[in-house]
This record gives structure tokens, sequence and C-alpha cells, in this order.
């Protein structure tokens, strides 16, 4: 009965004009192995959470991060639910469209995802650039401002008609796009990759610490390949989901793109504190203490000031002598820092 309600939708489909790819097992292999995926780094998360005050994880702003993946996962239950991956007829969930495309893929998902790792990439800025902790009121101020313009473009975008932003599609079952909105959607994805862009391109010349530099180019290379993707699928490509492999490239492209920012940026911390915690440890706070950096990452350098570091101790773990950047980074951090002790 299902392969005769596809076939019928394939043949409905041509009289249209359109070339419609039938949903098949590899649209099933490309949920199962996204969410396995997923699976495996909500573990590896609640790992991370569990050991949130390890000072190198604790910087990363762990909570934060978490917040992250949940916006990955709504993301990708948008991707699928609007992507042409299964059929939405059976569900009357599935049929409202404005909610999984304006909340699930656009605004939970897309928006909030890339905009933490443009927010993570000012924060670089703000510790790098002017010297001071990411932590307080401008965290808060931030993550405020960020959570309030999606919000705000959330329930703008619920209010207009369906004709005006996207409607279901009960013929080929699936959401239709209007034009216009789908360009205000891409505005506000580019003008996120712009702004991390600029960022990126005021701290081309900033000596860092660690694997920062790393990061902000996967930030920026990772956003500017979602952005051209979606773009073309969205733009160019005429009902990509109608396309099983312009569908399969965009869906693995979101999620593995994100996935790899998220972990470029944990990876290393992660892995240290599984394995060589306290090895890690006085590496990390060695570097800090080389480049006067205590208070920008928040440890306090009147704690183990009479420790030194000689990794030929530690010939088994992945990190080397740390030599020196060229230039000192000036330590104008802002007062109030809290100290914490080593624990765990």
């Amino acid at each position: 009965m299902v392969e005769f309600k596809e076939q019928s939708r394939v043949e409905v489909a041509a009289f249209l004009g359109i070339h419609l790819d039938p949903i098949s097992y590899v649209d099933l292999s490309t949920i199962i192995v996204l969410g396995t995926m997923y699976v495996f780094e909500f573990i590896a998360l609640c790992y991370q959470l569990r050991n949130r005050d390890y000072l190198p994880l604790r910087v990363k702003n762990v909570p934060v991060m978490f917040s992250l993946y949940f916006g990955g996962v709504s993301w990708l239950l948008g991707d699928i639910f609007t992507g042409g991956l299964v059929h939405l007829g059976q569900s009357p969930v599935l049929r409202n469209c404005k909610f999984t495309v304006i909340w699930l893929r656009v605004c939970i998902g897309a928006y909030y995802v890339t905009s933490i790792f443009a927010l993570r990439c000012y924060s670089l800025y703000y510790v790098f650039c002017k010297g001071k902790a990411f932590k307080g009121r401008i965290l808060l101020l931030s993550l405020g401002v960020t959570g309030l313009s999606i919000v705000a473009f959330g329930v703008i975008s619920m209010l207009l008609p369906a004709r005006m932003t996207v409607e279901y599609e009960e013929i080929l079952d699936m959401c239709n796009f209007n034009h216009t909105y789908v360009l205000c959607v891409l505005v506000v994805i580019w003008t996120i990759w712009a702004y991390t862009a600029v960022m990126s391109w005021k701290m081309r010349k900033i000596p860092f610490c660690f694997n920062e530099r790393v990061e902000i180019f996967a930030t920026f290379g990772i956003l500017l390949i979602v952005s051209l993707l979606n773009s073309m699928c969205l733009l160019v490509i005429s009902i990509y989901p109608a396309s099983l492999g312009w569908r399969t490239a965009l869906v693995y492209t979101n999620h593995v793109g994100a996935s790899i920012g998220y972990w470029v940026v944990m990876w290393e911390p992660t892995y240290a504190c599984m394995f060589h915690r306290d090895e890690y440890f006085q590496y990390w706070i060695n570097i800090l203490k080389e480049d006067q950096m205590e208070r920008e990452y928040e440890y306090s350098s009147n704690l183990n000031t009479d420790t030194t570091l000689n990794l030929i101790e530690y010939p088994d773990i992945p990190y080397k002598a740390h030599s020196t950047h060229g230039s000192t980074l000036g330590s104008t951090a802002i007062s109030d820092i809290y100290t914490t002790d080593h624990g765990n």
C-alpha cells in the first residue's frame, strides 16, 4: 500500500513536470547514520557536563556548548521532516510545516547553531583582542541578544500567512517554501557568516594559547560551506527535496559540519580529561602563565605558583613542549575573577 502511494506520488510529480525521487532506504540510512552520530555525541556531552569543573573544559562554557547539541538535534529533525526524507501526510504534526520549518529547522536549529558558533568566535575576539574574560554580564548580554533575535524572527514568521512563509503541499506530500521567505532566511545565515568573517579577520595576527586559530578557521569554513550549499539547494535547485542526491548532500553537510565545528572546540580538553587529566592540566596552566593569560582563562595565578612542567616526565601523552609564540599577550583583565581549585 505504501509503495503504491509512493508510486502515485512520483507519477503525479511527473505529470506536473517534476522529477521526484521516491523516499527510499537511502533516506532511512541517512536518518540512522546521523541519529547514531548524535547518540554518541550525547554520551560524550554527558561526560563533558559531568566534568565541567575541569578548567580546560570549563573555559569552553560546557552548558552553552551542551545547548548547541540540542539545537543540532532540532535542526536534524527539521531537515528530516521538511527535506523530503519522510512522508508527512501520516501525521498532523508533520503536516504543520510552519512549525517544523520555522522552529525546528530555522530558529532552534540553523539560526541557533550558527549563532553559537559566531558567538564563540566573538568570545575569542573579546579575550584575545580586548584582553578581558568573556563571562558575567557580557556573556549573558550576548546570549540574551542572540536568543531574543531568534525568538523575534520565529514569532514574526508564525504571524505571517502560510502562503508568505511555508505551507504543506498535499499533492507532493512535502513543504512548499515561499521564495521571498527563503531569501530572508538566507540573508540572516549569510549575515551570521559575514560577522564571523569580520571577527576572524580582526584576529588574523593574534598569537593564541591553544588551538583557537584552528577553531576560527574551522568555524569560518564550515559556516561558508553550509551557507553556500543551503543557498544553492533553496534558490538554484528546483524543489531540492525531490532530488535524492541534493537532499542527502544537504542534510549530511549541515550536520557533519556542525559536528566537526563542535569537536574542533571540545575534542582536545575532552580527550585530555579522559586519559591525561592531571598532565594536561599542568600543561594548560603553564601555557597560560607563559602568555600571561591566567585571568582571561579564569585561572588564578596564585594557585600552583611553584608548579613547573617537564613533559619528559610524561612521555606517553600527545602534547609537546610549548614553544614561545613570538610575542607575549598583555593581561588587561577585568577584576573579580573567581579562583577555583583543581578538583575532581
